[in-house]
């Protein structure tokens, strides 16, 4: 299977190669290559969707600057009914830690670029990037090193699995971040011709606090993937957690849902969310 896509006023053609790669486990995103191929200029001209609105109010949890401080605990991680690279479940230890209320938006970013410190992300269709007053919607079509100097720039970190599942489920097993029902108001899924949402517009769906854990963006993580928790982590794919504005079926929303690309990858449905 072959996605094609236009990134940055380039065709480029990535080839999901299953016996070489070992892309027969887990959540496999090349089905939106049909959905890019579907989509037409104009749709893309069309005017964005009223953003969904938050059905939460203030987070629960001690909230420094613009991150929740999350205590330490234990989770089961993974399922036993999910996809195979989901396995096996096991309960982890995660340390105490800090996590970005929302995604990284376009202006935080554009203000990174400002600075020297990071690169420019390329243009697509829903890119954010050169986008004018725009700045709120979370930035995309960033690669993995692009996302990590990111972090690093305001002293922070990317997120590793376990602490971005965590932080998505809390300590009750939850298969979706906001529980066991189909996505509810206010998360940014099921949008293929508008795009993404402004990242304070959409649910806190996290028992920390946490805005749009499901949704708008998938994010990035510090991990490399492995075919299941068994296995070594490669050094060449990371791991990308939380469903995009893309996605039609909730279940590639699920909280253990994990999702893998070269660290080179750049796509307008994967962005950022940082930890310290």
């Amino acid at each position: 299977m072959v996605e094609q896509r236009i990134l940055g006023g380039r065709l480029i053609g990535v080839a999901v190669l299953v016996a070489s790669f070992g892309f027969g486990a887990g959540c496999d995103d090349a089905k939106k290559a049909t959905v890019d191929a579907g989509a037409s200029k104009a749709s893309a001209e069309t005017a964005e969707a009223p953003p969904p609105q938050p059905s939460a109010s203030a987070a629960p949890f001690a909230v420094v600057g613009e991150m929740v401080r999350i205590p330490a605990g234990s989770f089961v991680m993974g399922s036993t009914d999910g996809q195979p690279d989901e396995k096996p479940a096991r309960r982890v230890q995660v340390a105490s830690f800090e996590m970005d209320v929302t995604e990284v938006t376009l202006g935080a970013y554009q203000a990174c670029v400002d600075s020297g410190k990071c690169t420019t992300p390329d243009l697509d269709h829903f890119c954010t990037w050169g986008r004018v007053g725009k700045e709120n919607l979370p930035i995309n079509c960033l690669d993995w090193d692009q996302a990590n100097t990111y972090c690093a720039s305001v002293k922070k970190r990317l997120p590793t699995e376990e602490e971005w599942e965590y932080a998505a489920r809390g300590k009750d097993g939850k298969g979706f971040v906001w529980g066991t029902t189909p996505p509810p108001a206010g998360v940014c899924w099921a949008k293929p011709r508008t795009g993404t949402c402004p990242v304070d517009s959409v649910l806190i769906d996290s028992p920390f606090g946490l805005r749009g854990m499901a949704g708008n963006v998938w994010e990035w993580t510090s991990s490399g993937y492995s075919d299941d928790y068994s296995k070594p982590r490669s050094k060449e794919r990371r791991v990308y957690r939380g469903g995009s504005f893309y996605e039609e079926n909730p279940d590639h929303m699920r909280a253990t849902t994990r999702n893998r690309r070269p660290a080179d990858t750049r796509l307008d449905y994967i962005g950022v969310r940082c930890a310290r």
